[in-house]
């Protein structure tokens, strides 16, 4: 699916998505990674929900967001519960969609200027395949 949103002058944008890959800006992305605004954090070591572990979550404080939309692939998956009480606590929101609601609620919420980051999660062997 193609997205076409003003970007409202940020740095990275989500301006598609398919089952298997994520494009910003102009990249293809097929490794998890971790968007901001303002920031681009490519193969980010974390493939699933279940790898997301309370009080290893240091990387997903970047640049301090009030939300944090989490990608797990063509079906909505939830964290452990240590791990959504560890961001709530930090005061950071988390919602869990499938990749393409998380990319596209990413969109309407960093055009509104909001701090947002997106984390999406693809398994360690995704492959773009035509």
């Amino acid at each position: 699916m193609r997205l076409s949103l003003d970007d409202s002058g940020q740095r990275f944008t989500v301006r598609g998505f398919t089952d298997c890959s994520v494009r910003i800006n102009q990249d293809e992305l097929t490794r998890s990674f971790l968007l901001t605004p303002e920031q681009l954090i490519q193969d980010v070591p974390l493939h699933t929900v279940a790898a997301l572990q309370a009080g290893q979550l240091n990387l997903l404080y970047t640049d301090a967001p009030e939300v944090l939309i989490i990608g797990t692939g063509l079906r909505t998956l939830r964290a452990q519960a240590a791990v959504q009480a560890e961001l709530l606590g930090a005061g950071i929101g988390i919602e869990f969609m499938d990749t393409g609601a998380a990319c596209r609620t990413y969109t309407v919420l960093a055009s509104e200027l909001r701090r947002v980051s997106l984390l999406i999660l693809f398994p360690q062997d995704n492959r773009i395949t035509n």
